[in-house]
């Protein structure tokens, strides 16, 4: 597995920021996870976070970008960011990687991603 690109300080993570009203954010685009409120070193000591961001690398590499993109932007506006099958699928194979390891903590959800 290649190491993650990071673009911390990231214009477009500030905006999804102020959107969700949340005080960090990690939003993929391509192959890059752009992160504001946070830094590098504190998105990769969260497990969960970093494989919730892996599942949407995947979803770019096998959907290419420009079709990921287009596709998640219907469906949020379809039924939501929440319920968005994307962000679904990376929740649940998150949670997935963290339970397997048993002395990871689980935090509860922020609070723009509780149903």
């Amino acid at each position: 597995m290649q190491p993650l690109r990071t673009w911390t300080r990231s214009p477009l993570a500030r905006i999804a920021r102020v959107v969700l009203g949340s005080p960090r954010v990690a939003m993929v685009v391509g192959q890059t996870v752009h992160l504001s409120g946070a830094t590098r070193a504190q998105f990769l000591a969260d497990a969960e976070w970093v494989a919730h961001e892996q599942v949407h690398l995947r979803q770019y590499r096998e959907h290419g970008l420009l079709s990921f993109l287009w596709k998640y932007l219907v469906e949020s506006a379809r039924v939501g960011y929440y319920h968005n099958r994307y962000e679904v699928e990376a929740r649940e194979e998150a949670r997935r990687v963290v339970l397997a390891n048993p002395t990871h903590v689980l935090v509860p959800l922020p609070r723009h991603a509780r149903p």
